[in-house]
């Protein structure tokens, strides 16, 4: 697949996340998993790129040495105010979105959105 596809692809799930959450989509970033944009994004961050790259880093070594299962698509984080974080990681890549639970219900986050960015995501990074 030619760069400019790849790039489009990582665009299209943006893209996806912007028409699912709507107004509950704060922010999104795509990146390498060592914290470097490779597209744009919406509302872009690279300081939490960067930031959320060395946390999957620290979450992957500890689950390693505690002996559990590996990280498998994704981690979220619930902050303070009703936000969360959600990170789908990939072998080289990772999806990171700041998201307004109070703007999105959180059945519709896991049954519907989720599923669907995981298959665009995996589709994105694998066919590049």
């Amino acid at each position: 697949m030619a760069i400019g596809r790849a790039l489009d692809s990582l665009q299209e799930c943006i893209d996806l996340a912007l028409d699912s959450l709507g107004d509950a989509l704060i922010e999104a970033d795509m990146y390498t998993n060592d914290g470097l944009p490779i597209v744009e994004g919406y509302r872009s961050n690279s300081k939490a790129s960067a930031l959320f790259s060395n946390i999957t880093d620290y979450i992957n070594g500890a689950i390693k040495s505690s002996g559990f299962q590996t990280l498998k698509d994704y981690y979220l984080i619930h902050l303070k105010d009703n936000k969360a974080v959600l990170i789908l990681v990939s072998k080289d890549f990772q999806w990171g979105m700041l998201i307004d639970l109070n703007k999105v219900k959180l059945g519709y986050l896991y049954s519907i959105f989720l599923p669907e960015a995981i298959e665009s995501f995996k589709k994105a990074v694998n066919n590049r």
